[in-house]
């Protein structure tokens, strides 16, 4: 059997900082690095960073895997001197992206040496289990679930954005003996996951000295506010006030989803598309709804249009959308309280309740 080597580029944050500063730049610290004014990690991180923030992806970079190493650092430095926790959401939920379009195209004993790397007890299956999902021709066809993971670390990865997927509910997998069996395509969705909050943390703990990244803070500020990152960063909700949409009248559930997203985290799809048909059917159009969403770390306003616009029934089926009932967003995880809020079983109701509740309180007021 061939061995399996990774391609470090392609998951810098897996190599130690001092180590790629040791090969490419011996007895410099990372802030002497990108205080010069003309090599590859300064240019291409501050690259990296326009693109990041207009297009959502990495940009295959032509370094190697030390040159990609510094980049990725360079990037988490910057935003991390900036004290900006969205802009390290984005460079991180960006990274995992990347690597995961990278690994749909490795073979599985490579994916499971990354999954090691990253501290995730993956294995392969010698005699994986088979799923039927049909018969064709005569013969039936299976789905084979050839990877392992203990259970306790499939619970945790799933915990946050994933459990409200049907998809990865562990009453959907294969359990057996304390460990859960899935394929290739969640082995990496898994991957992406890890990979998103270990360079959140590694944000969190990374030192420099900021009195040397002045030039390079100088430079990459100037791309912010080129791309008018700062912009996105405050909700402009006038327009929203004036055609009635009213904060104090959400149902718990969407106070939860606007308050997550005001703060910038990277909501599920069942999440999102609850947000976009509930303030689409309260009225507001396409332009203001993507003012709650643009705040998210994987923004892309052509995208985000599309699918609003498609959800109102504005192109596609031509169908409008209505949020998910109260029992729907209870299975998914998304309703934060235990019981119901009163009037109703649809945010939607919900809301026009407490509407109507709030005009007969300052009616009463008033008379």
């Amino acid at each position: 059997m061939a061995r399996v080597l990774i391609d470090y580029k392609s998951y810098p944050f897996l190599i130690n900082l001092r180590e790629a500063l040791e090969v490419k730049y011996p007895g410099l610290r990372i802030e002497d690095v990108i205080s010069l004014t003309d090599n590859y990690p300064r240019r291409r991180s501050l690259y990296l960073l326009k693109t990041i923030i207009t297009k959502g992806y990495i940009v295959e970079g032509s370094g190697t895997s030390e040159d990609e190493t510094l980049v990725f650092y360079s990037l988490l430095i910057g935003a991390k001197a900036l004290n900006d926790k969205k802009l390290i959401s984005k460079i991180a939920l960006s990274y995992a992206k990347y690597s995961s379009r990278k690994l749909s195209k490795e073979p599985i004993p490579l994916i499971i040496m990354i999954a090691r790397k990253l501290g995730l007890d993956a294995e392969v299956v010698k005699n994986p289990p088979r799923i039927p999902i049909g018969v064709k021709k005569r013969k039936a066809e299976y789905i084979t679930k050839p990877i392992a993971i203990p259970v306790k670390q499939y619970l945790r990865l799933t915990a946050s954005r994933l459990a409200r997927d049907p998809k990865y509910s562990l009453a959907n997998q294969i359990v057996d003996n304390g460990k859960v069996f899935i394929d290739r395509d969640i082995m990496i969705r898994l991957i992406e996951e890890e990979i998103f909050k270990k360079i959140l943390e590694m944000a969190d703990s990374i030192e420099y000295d900021i009195n040397k990244l002045s030039s390079y803070l100088d430079e990459y500020k100037k791309i912010l506010e080129e791309t008018r990152w700062f912009e996105r960063k405050g909700l402009d909700l006038e327009k929203a006030k004036v055609i009635g949409y009213n904060p104090k009248a959400l149902p718990p559930c969407m106070k939860n989803l606007i308050s997550r997203l005001e703060n910038g985290d990277n909501l599920s799809h069942h999440e999102r598309f609850t947000v976009a048909a509930f303030l689409t059917n309260i009225g507001l159009d396409t332009d203001t709804i993507l003012e709650f969403f643009k705040n998210t770390p994987d923004y892309n306003e052509k995208i985000a249009r599309y699918q609003v616009e498609h959800i109102a029934g504005l192109r596609g089926s031509r169908k409008k959308y209505l949020p998910y009932n109260c029992d729907t967003m209870k299975s998914l995880g998304i309703c934060p309280i235990n019981n119901y809020c009163g009037k109703g079983r649809n945010p939607l109701t919900i809301y026009y309740y407490n509407i109507r509740k709030m005009k007969d309180r300052e009616e009463v007021v008033e008379n």
